[in-house]
């Protein structure tokens, strides 16, 4: 239940107390800056240490974890909002789910056993239940009544088992570069599964020069389940099928749909039969929530600061690696993951807030500072707040969400602030607190989608997502400790203890602003992951900084732009003869072309226009 924030509850400190909390907290703001930033390395360390084996959910590294944010906010003078007067919201999720030797797919007519792993592999998202059902081959599975497009057509798929091709029409695809929503499987199999079909099996589109037919590898860490059994199959094994049944091959197939013809046919006695043969690990996890209470008639109003400490715990590295310009895939052993930066810095932030502004003077609002669990496996423990919150949704005001706060780049003074616009007044509220701490801002309309933030925007409440950048050690076991600026990291949070403070304190609350969102953000909303057919092994600048161009924030090393010349810190202002201003530029200017393809890329070096000829590489 929220907690009622009756003004008559709240408990006073002793006078003497209170006012030495204010002096040492003014004393703090006034030049402890070199104290506020070893404090939050500490907590990184700590958060980010071996011991504590990258946070995953479900394990006794995150439990530790939270453990230490409660005995911090605790030390920090905020009152327990979690369960039971703790500071602890639990709930329950699956946490893992393996593949056990169970697993089995069957067809009419096989000859041989298939085997799981080289002809087929159920997807982390299928259910559990055994099938039974005629095969229906189903085209690409989009369903786009914009477009008078409908793969199912009036086909009664009750009962059946769907075969479906993996992504989209090439044509299909946005400006900005990526696959429109309906190439993701989430699409595809609701789809399916709202037609009544008793399971989906999932095949490769014909194959790029130079890439093979491989099925995905299973990830034991996901929780998502679509409620239907869904399998990845091969091309071989889907060939066999639609030969026998009349229907062509594949290929053939896919060309009369990428025409825009209509084939979803029957595939005339062909059943399919199968089990997943998984086993679900559910636990509970926990978000670990503090609240400070404000004072006067608006008390029972709230802004909420969050971050979530979850991370990826111990895992094969998702690595892109470059052999003379081309992706090459590395066998490596499961690593620690332990995300210093995601988001480790975010929640050594959360904790300084919390000190900074309890410190300081009553505010008219309350403050609810939430740590949010399970953020990297589908926002969960955000969700879970917005479904169960200490303070009602209706009374909440704002959420302020750092992520990904600790390697803003030495010598720079900038953070990227999205959705700086989701609230009246909020962006030049920011502005005027950042010139206090000497930061600069980069707002944008863009909300994001794929942090905690995204559930509050989605109940229309003023968010925004505090980000200092994307490096190359996002999500990899470099990830640590020794390569966060805990300067940088005290000052964005200078910055939203500022902002936090102001939110709280005005009369007036902020009237969410639903600023429209592109094709994209709406996609990134969804938490969709983006479809990319070529690279060129650099990581790209993510915010718009007012300067020329797309930034290059890392180049691999033996990656086409790395062969062509191209320097971390330049800037991609074409391709070929196309204007490149970010990132979304930067696809849609390669998002027809191919693996060995050369492009002419103009950087920006020093103030000067440099030409580079680039020979892209194959995503795969």
């Amino acid at each position: 239940m929220p907690i009622a924030l009756r003004r008559a509850s709240f408990a006073k400190p002793a006078t003497h107390r209170a006012v030495a909390l204010v002096v040492l907290g003014l004393l703090g703001l006034a030049g402890c800056r070199s104290g506020l930033a070893q404090r939050f390395q500490d907590h990184v360390n700590y958060l980010a240490r071996d011991e504590l084996a990258g946070r995953g959910v479900g394990s006794p590294g995150i439990e530790l974890a939270a453990e230490y944010i409660a005995r911090q906010f605790a030390g920090a003078g905020l009152e327990p909002a979690g369960d039971d007067g703790t500071y602890f919201q639990s709930f329950p999720l699956a946490v893992r789910r393996s593949l056990t030797d169970a697993s089995r797919l069957s067809f009419t007519g096989d000859l041989n056993e298939n085997r799981r792993g080289r002809d087929f592999i159920p997807f982390h998202f299928s259910s559990n239940e055994e099938f039974t059902g005629p095969v229906i081959f189903c085209g690409y599975g989009i369903v786009a009544p914009a477009r008078g497009h409908d793969d199912f057509g009036d086909i009664d798929l009750a009962g059946g088992v769907a075969m479906i091709l993996r992504g989209e029409p090439d044509a299909w695809a946005g400006e900005d570069g990526r696959a429109t929503h309906h190439a993701m499987f989430r699409s595809k199999v609701y789809n399916a599964k709202d037609r009544g079909v008793v399971a989906v099996l999932i095949v490769n589109p014909t194959p790029e020069e130079g890439e093979g037919d491989e099925l995905m590898e299973f990830r034991a860490e996901s929780a998502e389940a679509y409620g239907i059994p869904a399998f990845h199959i091969t091309r071989s094994l889907a060939n066999r099928h639609l030969a026998s049944a009349g229907l062509g091959t594949l290929a053939q197939l896919q060309e009369r749909l990428d025409k825009g013809d209509f084939v979803t046919a029957a595939l005339p006695h062909v059943q399919a039969k199968g089990f997943a043969g998984l086993e679900t690990e559910q636990a509970p996890v926990r978000n670990v929530i503090g609240l400070l209470r404000g004072r006067g008639p608006l008390a029972d109003e709230c802004v909420v600061v969050g971050a979530h400490y979850d991370h990826l715990g111990i895992r094969k590295p998702m690595r892109r690696k470059f052999k003379a310009g081309t992706l090459v895939r590395e066998d490596l052993p499961p690593q620690i993951h332990n995300g210093a930066d995601d988001n480790a810095s975010g929640v050594g932030g959360l904790i300084e807030i919390a000190r900074l502004v309890a410190s300081g003077p009553p505010l008219r609002r309350s403050i609810v500072f939430v740590a949010f669990t399970a953020e990297e496996s589908g926002l969960h423990g955000s969700r879970y707040y917005v479904e169960h919150p200490a303070v009602e949704l209706e009374k909440t005001v704002a959420m302020l969400n750092m992520d990904m706060i600790g390697r803003m780049e030495p010598g720079s003074d900038h953070v990227l602030v999205f959705g700086a616009r989701s609230g009246t007044g909020i962006e030049e509220l920011v502005e005027r607190a950042s010139r206090r701490v000497g930061l600069g801002v980069t707002p944008t309309t863009d909300m994001g989608g794929r942090s905690d933030h995204a559930p509050f925007i989605r109940r229309s409440i003023p968010s925004m997502h505090f980000f200092t950048g994307i490096h190359s050690d996002y999500h990899q076991p470099s990830d640590d400790t020794d390569k966060i600026n805990a300067e940088g990291g005290a000052r964005v949070t200078r910055l939203v203890s500022q902002v936090a403070r102001q939110l709280a304190d005005r009369t007036q609350r902020p009237t969410f602003e639903a600023v429209m969102p592109s094709r994209r953000q709406s996609r990134d909303a969804a938490g969709e992951t983006p479809t990319y057919r070529v690279v060129m092994g650099i990581a790209p600048g993510y915010g718009e900084d007012g300067q020329p161009g797309m930034a290059v924030e890392q180049v691999s090393s033996q990656g086409p732009a790395d062969l062509a010349g191209m320097k971390a810190g330049d800037r991609i202002i074409r391709i070929d003869e196309k204007k490149v201003a970010n990132i979304y530029d930067y696809m849609a200017a390669t998002r027809n072309k191919h693996a060995d393809d050369t492009v002419r890329v103009v950087v920006l070096r020093g103030g000067r226009e440099v030409t580079l000829l680039v020979v892209l590489a194959s995503a795969k």
